[in-house]
């Protein structure tokens, strides 16, 4: 079977088609600049973009399946545009491209930030409601995004499902990904204090397997969450230490302390030319990270597992290591 990965540079990408190979899969991978994590796979690689047209016709070709994980994930807004126009006409062209060349499935790769966390007394599934233009850039992005390739699927033009990862940790984080530079900060000891509330993580190879699991397996014009465990930031740090044996910071926060600070972590990160150290998005998700995700649909149909966020930790340290990031 041969399967076309979009975004397979990026963290859930590149494990997805390391993992795509071991399991004897065919796979073309599209790549935009830099391949250095992927290079070394035995992959056919395509370069292009999801805003390239002909690059996606080039690489959905003679594929029977398309997974596209492309996305520009940010907690810094969309002061250019780009975070919005990647992740809406991105999945757009590539369903488009994958009807057009005749692909018979389509897995699109959405967010648990497509859709509203709040009432957090009330189950978060698969049923909720899509953020609005008033709700941050990044995931009214994801939630158009996610609506453009339902409705190729719905109206019967190709088969697929849309997968909803809640937040992504684990190996082979080349970039790294935001929660990544966290775990490198706790590491080296830059956090002097917590921020309060929490969220759901998953393992990306966790991610990635159920991924593949969906190939045969996902229904079509199906959702499924695939989420994890829900950790506050104190018991996310305590497991950090238990791993690492490196002192982590006790105090918590408050949010409305977080909040006052914001102008002057902006202001340093100007004078640093710097992304600032926290936005407001970021405090806004773990404020209301739900506690009680409901994966079980994804358990039942797409054999999804979530291993334990001890292990993750310590694997990503280990890899770390080996990549001589960290001593």
């Amino acid at each position: 079977m041969k399967i076309a990965v979009t975004g397979a540079t990026g963290h859930i990408g590149n494990v997805l088609c390391r993992m795509l190979v071991e399991q004897g899969f065919e796979v073309r991978a599209l790549y935009r600049s830099d391949s250095t994590s992927i290079a070394h796979l035995n992959l056919n690689l395509i370069q292009g973009d999801v805003l390239n047209y002909k690059s996606l016709l080039e690489l959905v070709e003679g594929c029977d399946v398309v997974i596209n994980c492309a996305a520009i994930i940010s907690i810094h807004g969309d002061p250019s545009g780009i975070v919005y126009k990647t992740n809406t006409e991105g999945p757009r062209n590539i369903v488009t491209a994958a009807i057009e060349k005749g692909v018979k499935k389509i897995l699109h790769l959405s967010s648990t930030h497509a859709v509203y966390e709040q009432p957090l007394n009330e189950p978060f599934n698969e049923s909720r409601p899509y953020k609005k233009i008033t709700d941050y850039a990044y995931d009214y992005s994801k939630a158009i995004g996610e609506q453009l390739v339902l409705e190729k699927i719905n109206e019967g033009k190709i088969e697929g499902c849309v997968l909803r990862p809640s937040s992504v940790l684990g190996v082979f984080d080349y970039r790294p990904s935001e929660i990544g530079k966290a775990l490198l900060d706790f590491y080296q000891q830059k956090i002097p204090m917590l921020p309060p509330g929490g969220y759901n993580f998953i393992d990306v190879r966790d991610i990635a397997q159920s991924i593949i699991n969906a190939i045969p397996k996902g229904r079509n014009k199906q959702i499924y969450l695939l989420s994890g465990h829900y950790y506050s930031m104190k018991e996310f740090a305590k497991i950090v230490h238990k791993v690492s044996g490196k002192k982590t910071p006790k105090i918590v926060m408050p949010f409305w302390f977080m909040r006052a600070l914001l102008p002057f972590v902006k202001v340093y990160g100007k004078i640093k030319g710097a992304a600032p150290i926290f936005t407001i998005e970021a405090i806004h998700a773990l404020k209301y990270g739900h506690p009680k995700m409901d994966n079980s649909k994804a358990k039942s149909e797409l054999n999804h597992t979530c291993r334990p966020l001890k292990e993750t930790i310590a694997d990503f340290y280990a890899w770390q290591k080996t990549e001589n990031h960290l001593s």
